[in-house]
């Protein structure tokens, strides 16, 4: 079933019922988790030198 035919089923009042697939409409290769993480441990190192620079 498609949104296409799942749209169609339903009238106005009657919400949209979508699989997990159709709801997350893109591929979870948790790739973000470490670009995330290495990007806040990337800024706790660029504070650090900063604070031992400016104040040593």
């Amino acid at each position: 079933m498609s949104i296409r035919d799942n749209q169609r089923d339903h009238g106005p009042e009657t919400p949209e019922v979508l699989t997990t697939t159709e709801a997350r409409q893109g591929a979870s290769t948790h790739v973000t988790r470490y670009v995330l993480g290495w990007g806040l441990f990337l800024v706790v190192c660029a504070f650090l030198i900063i604070y031992f620079v400016m104040y040593r």
